[in-house]
């Protein structure tokens, strides 16, 4: 009994740590991409920043933070590059489920 609980605090405390690590390398590039091209995402991703204090954008908050910069590109006429067109369809259709601007909940 103690073993199986040790296991699921073990696998608890594995879980937080993926979910708090920084996004992927090209996750993070597109992520860039959307502030260098939209004055919007650009302020969105500062205020993540502020807000969490740190720099890369964890796993946990990736479909949100996507999603919303996405969005703000778009409407600041922001055209995503070719190469990152399966990218943008992904987080595209997760911007239903964040319709709005605020920063994720954590």
């Amino acid at each position: 009994m103690i073993g199986i609980a040790a296991l699921l605090v073990g696998l608890r405390l594995w879980t937080d740590y993926q979910l708090d690590s920084p996004i992927a390398p090209e996750y993070a590039e597109f992520l860039d991409v959307l502030a260098e091209h939209s004055p919007q995402a650009r302020a969105y991703r500062a205020s993540y920043r502020h807000h969490f204090g740190r720099d890369a954008v964890a796993s946990r908050h990736f479909e949100q933070v996507c999603a919303t910069m996405l969005r703000m590109a778009e409407s600041d006429g922001a055209a995503v590059p070719p190469k990152d067109t399966a990218m943008a369809d992904g987080c595209r259709h997760l911007i239903p489920k964040y319709s709005g601007e605020a920063l994720p909940r954590d």
